[in-house]
């Protein structure tokens, strides 16, 4: 399969080499989503999203692959002064190349990473924003609970949601919100093998591969993927849709 896009990669940490493989594999656009573990300052945003729009564009670009970049304050990097983060989201939003907002939710589901999810949420519905909202490896269904009952809340639409690291025990949960499954791949979560058995739970989803250097991850993880799907004889339809179509569609890209 060709022009694959990898809709979650926090590409201020992909190595060059990683870029250039991934376009060698048919990777033609890339969603890239904010995180700075252990902001202290809002600065340390700025600069971060700064980053990606100029010098994670430049080398996007020089190995062929478009590159679009979701900005937001991530759970696990909250700054003190957050509030100076979410006055600026608008601006950024504007921006070229900004598609949404990403990635953002809770982790430990503390009332202060609710307070700050439930403003970003606000912004995202007033500008029209797609969203990445994030799901912890601990306590998956209480947390993706309260992160859907803040989004409705706010009113969001639901059809402009991602809600990542989907698998098999948050899937009905997402669906019935009316969010699209992020399908990050990986070992420790959801498998190509686990995919392909219960592809048509998945098949509104969007497939990536959740790059960063905080743990284990490939940043060949989604084409890998589309090999083994077609290897497999898995339906062509779902597999465009979830490795290309459905991104495009919720991040108008």
């Amino acid at each position: 399969m060709k022009e694959i896009v990898d809709s979650h990669v926090h590409v201020s940490l992909l190595p060059f080499e990683g870029w250039e493989n991934m376009a060698l594999a048919g990777v033609k656009k890339v969603i890239g989503c904010s995180l700075f573990f252990g902001a202290k300052h809002a600065e340390t945003l700025f600069d971060h999203f700064h980053q990606m729009l100029t010098l994670s564009m430049s080398i996007a670009a020089k190995n062929g692959i478009k590159l679009y970049i979701t900005i937001g304050i991530h759970p696990m990097g909250i700054p003190d002064d957050w509030f100076r983060v979410i006055d600026a989201l608008p601006d950024y939003l504007k921006m070229s190349g900004v598609v949404g907002l990403g990635e953002i939710g809770l982790h430990e589901g503390n009332q202060r990473e609710q307070e700050v999810l439930h403003e970003q949420l606000k912004i995202a519905k007033e500008y029209g924003a797609a969203v990445i909202l994030h799901t912890p490896p601990e306590n998956r269904i209480e947390i993706t609970n309260k992160t859907i009952e803040i989004a409705a809340k706010v009113g969001i639409e639901p059809r402009k949601v991602i809600i990542d690291h989907a698998n098999l025990d948050i899937i009905d949960l997402i669906g019935g919100f009316g969010a699209v499954p992020g399908l990050t791949i990986r070992q420790d979560g959801l498998t190509p093998q686990m995919l392909l058995n219960h592809l048509e739970r998945f098949q509104r989803g969007v497939l990536n591969s959740d790059y960063s250097n905080l743990r284990p991850n490939d940043p060949l993880s989604v084409p890998k993927t589309v090999r083994y799907l077609e290897l497999n004889r898995a339906c062509p339809e779902i597999i465009e849709r979830i490795a290309r179509y459905n991104a495009e569609e919720v991040f108008g890209i």
